[in-house]
Order: C-alpha cells, then sequence, then structure tokens
C-alpha cells in the first residue's frame, strides 16, 4: 500500500492535459527549430524585413544570425528536456504513481532545459569553455551545436551539477553557506535497516516493524523483490504485511527498503528468518507505529511546504 494519501494522485483530466501539453509543447519547438534552420546552411540569412531578398522570416520576425542560433539552441534545449520528461511522466503514469505535487516539475523541466542549454551555448561563444565554436557565426557547426544544446536539456541535472562543481572550484569559501546549510534537502537518502521485530517471522507473525533510519515519504518494502503493504510511521519506523506465501516454509526472506526518487533507492538487505514464531508478540518488543503527535505536526506542515 503506498504511504501516500491516493488523494495527492493526479486525475484522468490532470494526466490528459498534461500529456497533451508537452505534445503539443515538443511539436512547437521542433517546428520552430525547423523553421528558424537556415535555407542555404551553412550561409545564414540576413536580418531585414519581411520581403527583402535572402531574408529568412517567421511570423514577421526576420532575425540575425546571431538571435537567430540562440532561439534554436533554446528550442534544442527544451526538446531535450521534453525527452526526458516524456520517460518520467509515461513511468509514472504506466504504473499508476504519478502525483499532483509533481506537475509543475514536468512544466518547468522543459524551460529549465532551454536555460542550460542558453547558458551552455553562452559559455561556448564566449570562450569561457574551449571549443572550436567562436568567431563568426557562419562557421558555427550548427548540426553539433544543436546535438549539444539537446544534449543538455536531456541531462540538464548532470550540466548544472557539473557547472556547480566548476564554480565550487573556482569561488571556494571556508564555510559552507546558504542552500548547504539547509537541514530539509531535495533529494530522499538511501535507507538503513538496523533491526526488525519480531526478529523471526511464521504464520503467526506476519506483521513486521523495522527500525532504522533514513525512512522517506512514499518508502516500499520489497520482499525477495516484490513490493509488500508498507506503513510508515515516521523516518526511523515503519512495518509491512508479508504474504502467507511468504511465510509457508521455512527459510530466510531477502528484505529491503526502497525509496523513491527524487535520489533515494533501495537499502543494504536484512535477512529476515521464517520460523515457528509464537502466536502472542510481548508488545514492548514491537516498535509503536502511530507518530507522536511532533512528528505528526511536522508531516503535516511539510505537506504544506
Amino acid at each position: 500500500m503506498d504511504t501516500r494519501s491516493k488523494s495527492r494522485r493526479a486525475n484522468s483530466f490532470q494526466i490528459s492535459v498534461m500529456g497533451a501539453g508537452l505534445v503539443c509543447l515538443a511539436l512547437l519547438l521542433a517546428g520552430l527549430l525547423v523553421a528558424l534552420w537556415p535555407h542555404y546552411y551553412p550561409k545564414f540569412p540576413p536580418p531585414g524585413v519581411l520581403g527583402d531578398p535572402d531574408v529568412q522570416c517567421l511570423a514577421g520576425w526576420c532575425p540575425g544570425p546571431d538571435a537567430r542560433l540562440l532561439v534554436m539552441v533554446m528550442a534544442a534545449g527544451g526538446l531535450g528536456s521534453i525527452v526526458h520528461v516524456a520517460k518520467s511522466f509515461s513511468d509514472f503514469v504506466g504504473n499508476e504513481r504519478f502525483m499532483t505535487s509533481w506537475i509543475w516539475w514536468y512544466v518547468l523541466k522543459p524551460f529549465i532545459g532551454m536555460i542550460v542549454a542558453m547558458l551552455l551555448y553562452l559559455f561556448i561563444r564566449g570562450g569561457f569553455l574551449t571549443v572550436s565554436a567562436t568567431g563568426d557565426e557562419t562557421n558555427v557547426n550548427l548540426h553539433g551545436l544543436m546535438g549539444m544544446a539537446v544534449l543538455a536539456g536531456m541531462f540538464a541535472k548532470q550540466a548544472t551539477d557539473k557547472l556547480g562543481e566548476v564554480f565550487d572550484t573556482l569561488f571556494r569559501t571556508r564555510r559552507a553557506a546558504s542552500d548547504a546549510k539547509r537541514k530539509d534537502v531535495l533529494e530522499n537518502p538511501v535507507a538503513y535497516i538496523i533491526e526488525a521485530q519480531p526478529p523471526i517471522a511464521g504464520p503467526h507473525a506476519t506483521y513486521i516493524c523495522l527500525r532504522g533510519v533514513g525512512f522517506a515519504r512514499g518508502v516500499r518494502v520489497q520482499v525477495n523483490g516484490t513490493g509488500r503493504e508498507t506503513t510508515l510511521a515516521d523516518s526511523t519506523r515503519l512495518a509491512f504485511q508479508l504474504l502467507p506465501g511468504d511465510v509457508a516454509q521455512a527459510g530466510v526472506l531477502n528484505v529491503q527498503v526502497v525509496n523513491p526518487p527524487p535520489g533515494g533507492g533501495p537499502s543494504a538487505p536484512l535477512m529476515l528468518a521464517v520460523g515457528e514464531a509464537p502466536a502472542v508478540v510481548d508488545d514492548a518488543t514491537v516498535v509503536p507505529l502511530r507518530a507522536p503527535a511532533p512528528i505528526e505536526e511536522e508531516m503535516a506542515i511539510y505537506d504544506h511546504r
């Protein structure tokens, strides 16, 4: 069972609007890129006004080579981001896990790709990065430039991380400041399981409590690689329900805790023994699953950020 409320899942109307919007944006950017591509490449059309000979205009706009390249790079960067967004969107919709809280991420991602591609282009044209694309715009390899812009948009996170490394090296400070000091990180950690209660599962002990570190919202427990019904109390406690087939015979179960993206991933496995567990478990050995009031209040505040 997903620990997030089903009311936060996107409905069919929201999914349809998102899907149609991504398709329309992709067609718009692709059409813009084709319309601005020089008819007689590698010769670029000169700037001018509508009706001038050799001037290539778009909806009354007749840009010069520099403006044309800048818009084309941004369009290519947006198309690259749409490739990433469309793959993620189809994966989450197909698994019925598309949440309304992620809608703005999908809306803004193509524009982030445009800006990253534009910045990379400006760095190259300005000589900040050593690539043979400086000088007269007619000497620019347009195919290579568009390919670079698409990759910059598709891998915008990696591009911004790399630029962050560059500026961290150039402008290193003595102490971490600003965003580096915040406690609420954007990426989920990899969880770590400390122990299970009861330590031995059986036909009369199928409800298992786990104590550990780094349990995030949307966490799922996997038993032998298959998801199980999961209930999250807080970042250190959760419980899951074993299936009758899991405890049908004595043996060992491979238990992992998987935090959702961004970040996250599977934890190191915990080997849970299956045997003849007592029908009644001492209440003192079971970790309560209801989070204390301060934790519930903190989680409610987190939901409204």
